[in-house]
């Protein structure tokens, strides 16, 4: 007998359920990013390089294939190909400033007619960092963009349109053919940093290949007239084309990368002695200086492969977003959310091997085929993972695995960044009811339940795919009211780099969509489905059709809908108390707050003190609580919302009242006062009494 299992997929019962909506939905309304200079910019750019390249005659039929992005050749060794390039460029641009000008006159857009001569000034200017070829040169020099593509390299660094194809396309090498063909495996850079790590085990044609460390990508080519196969040399001699310094803390979310010379800089003024965010020298929470690196190839030890796989101590999940700030942008008010977009940051990948970090070396590897068995193929300048760099030799494959004279033992962490652009959200105000910072993870679960609400009210309504959005590790920071709270930072960007416009459009409606939140104008649409009272009586924190989906499961034990909804309102409302005035039932998010919390103090009581003579459930003002301890019931356990702040009451309301009748309480019969959220009792009961036994 043969049982075979499958998991349901919620998005495909949804349309098998509804068959009318695959073809019957009417489609939302497409819309053109027609404002935004810097897209103007590049299809600009990209028509003057063409025409230049056209009338010149320039010649780039010796270089290799191009990319998608355009044939303008390759840069060549020391950039003599680019600078032959750049040196016509200029020539035409100089001779043909009535082209340049029909040019933009026939791509500039209504909305975009004021900056017309700034365009043009933008083009004819030639020898300042101010104008295209400058630009054009600075991201040539830019040795963190691998690529030698002219077209590839200048889309890459936002020069030219990327249109959405992908160029950080990294190769692991895991053989050579008998026809000197390198044999490998491909992902985009953000992929291979976890897949390819070392360590990590890649099936192909049945065969296991397990990669050992990192490389140059792998050419053919001639020495003393034989042809062979070796990796490419590089301007830096290094398997990499970035090499950085990160720090990162836990506590506060504070990420930034610095280059060689910035951190020794840095260095010397102790600046790393503390977290440069929130000034913690907690090493378990802060991390000082690690080196971050972003491979040009990954490769195995080229063998054949084995038929099974190898059991690994390397844990590789997919690793976090990370955005790191760049040039100061706009900060504005809208309703009570602090709110900027930038084009300029970038965001980073990384992979940091579950914090064990990669431990390696340079290294030269000679190897061996069963129809190449002489000499065989040198490969220099190899970074191998020190437990896997060892001579093998098996079935007619060998590597020998030879010290190189530069290597150096070194921790490093792996890395894939880009460009795009990047949203940033925070609350302005917080009452002083609320304690907003992220120690807390029911608060936590707000700031991520309301970035993946804003992630799915956007692709809903730009009929995107929700990964179009990408949702970046979430940072601390403090309130500007004078009393030192902290609050967190929502993070949103683009997934193409360059940006797609899709933040800027949450940026330039943010208004719009918080109203919209609150009160949802369209039953029918996403935010009309989860405010309706089908959902808000099935669904008691998040489900496939409110904020789960395949791609965030890492969060699924974190999203809750009404705290991401309650943490909206917030932003939407300075005055927002989240119920600690008691009233529940104007709010969608805390109608059924006070039957849940009840439920779940209940549930609680009966698991662990249904049997006990020194416990009771009980009500103070509304407020489910329990009595316990000894035969005056002499401690309370309070059941409260993850938002409200217990430890610092600073109004007088309905919860102030509450507490201090609690205090009256236990104080009159020295006992204490045990606060549990209503977050934490849902989802880890068992913990939550653990705490209880602890304290």
């Amino acid at each position: 007998m043969i049982l075979t299992g499958c998991r349901g997929r919620r998005h495909d019962e949804c349309y098998f359920s509804n068959r009318h909506k695959i073809t019957g939905d009417s489609p939302p309304t497409p819309f053109l990013s027609m404002k935004q200079e810097r897209i103007f910019k590049r299809l600009l750019s990209k028509e003057i390089f063409r025409k230049a390249y056209i009338d010149e005659g320039i010649n780039i039929t010796n270089d290799e294939k191009s990319s998608v992005h355009g044939e303008f050749g390759n840069i060549g060794d020391t950039q003599v190909n680019w600078t032959d390039y750049k040196t016509q460029i200029i020539h035409w641009i100089t001779n043909n400033r009535t082209q340049i000008e029909e040019t933009i006159d026939a791509l500039i857009t209504p909305q975009l007619i004021e900056k017309r001569n700034d365009f043009i000034t933008w083009i004819a200017d030639t020898t300042t960092t101010n104008g295209l070829i400058e630009k054009a040169q600075s991201i040539i020099n830019n040795e963190e963009i691998a690529t030698t593509d002219v077209s590839e390299k200048l889309a890459e660094g936002g020069i030219l349109p990327m249109f959405g194809m992908p160029t950080t396309i990294r190769n692991l090498y895991h053989g050579i053919s008998r026809y000197l063909e390198p044999l490998s495996i491909d992902r985009a850079q953000s992929m291979a940093i976890y897949e390819f790590a070392p360590g990590a085990q890649k099936t192909k044609d049945k065969a296991i290949h397990q990669v050992i460390g990192f490389t140059s990508d792998f050419i053919n080519t001639r020495i003393y007239g034989n042809e062979t196969v070796t990796n490419a040399r590089t301007s830096n001699q290094l398997p990499f084309s970035l090499n950085r310094w990160f720090v990162r803390c836990r506590a506060c979310g504070f990420f930034e990368t610095y280059s060689e010379e910035k951190k020794t800089e840095l260095e010397t003024e102790y600046h790393f002695d503390h977290c440069p965010g929130c000034g913690i020298s907690n090493f378990e929470k802060y991390q000082q200086p690690k080196k971050l690196k972003s491979p040009r190839a990954y490769r195995t030890n080229l063998s054949s492969g084995s038929d099974t796989k190898d059991d690994s101590e390397f844990l590789l999940s997919r690793p976090p977003i990370f955005a790191e700030r760049g040039n100061a942008s706009t900060v504005q008010t809208i309703n009570n959310a602090l709110i900027s977009i930038s084009d300029n940051d970038v965001s980073w990948r990384v992979n940091t091997n579950s914090d064990k970090f990669f431990t390696g070396k340079l290294y030269n590897t000679n190897n061996r085929f069963p129809f190449n068995t002489g000499n065989g193929y040198w490969f220099n300048n190899q970074w191998l993972l020190n437990d896997l760099a060892v001579n093998k030799n098996e079935n007619g494959y060998s590597i020998s695995v030879q010290n190189n004279s530069t290597g150096q033992d070194e921790e490093i962490a792996l890395a894939s960044n880009k460009n795009t652009e990047i949203m940033r959200i925070a609350p302005s105000l917080v009452s002083l009811e609320l304690d907003l910072d992220m120690q807390s993870n029911g608060v936590r679960s707000g700031y991520y339940s309301a970035a993946f609400l804003l992630q799915r009210i956007l692709a809903d309504k730009l009929d995107v795919d929700p990964a179009e959005i990408e949702i970046a590790d979430i940072p601390t920071k403090t309130l500007d009211d004078g009393t030192d709270r902290r609050v967190a930072e929502i993070i949103l960007t683009d997934e193409l780099p360059n940006g797609s416009g899709f933040v800027r459009y949450l940026y330039n409606n943010f208004q719009n969509i918080l109203a919209e939140a609150m009160i949802p104008p369209d039953p029918t649409n996403y935010l009309g489905k989860i405010h309706s009272t089908t959902h808000q009586h099935s669904c008691k924190d998040a489900c496939y059709d409110c904020l789960k989906v395949y791609r965030n499961m890492n969060y699924h034990s974190l999203l809750d809908w009404k705290l991401g909804l309650a943490m909206m309102r917030v932003m939407s409302d300075a005055t927002y108390v989240c119920g600690t005035d008691g009233n529940f039932k104007d709010y969608i998010e805390l109608r059924d707050w006070p039957a849940f919390a009840t439920e779940l103090r209940d549930s609680f009581f009966t698991s662990f003190y249904s049997n006990s003579q020194t416990a009771q459930k009980g009500e103070i003002n509304g407020l489910p609580i329990i009595y316990f301890c000894g035969q005056n019931k002499r401690n309370v356990i309070m059941i409260v919302h993850p938002f409200w702040d217990l430890r610092n009451i600073r109004e007088a309301n309905w919860l102030a009242e509450v507490k201090a009748e609690i205090d009256e309480y236990t104080t009159s019969r020295r006992g204490k006062v045990s606060i549990i959220d209503t977050f934490n009792l849902h989802r880890r009961p068992g913990w939550c009494y653990e705490r209880l036994v602890i304290r």
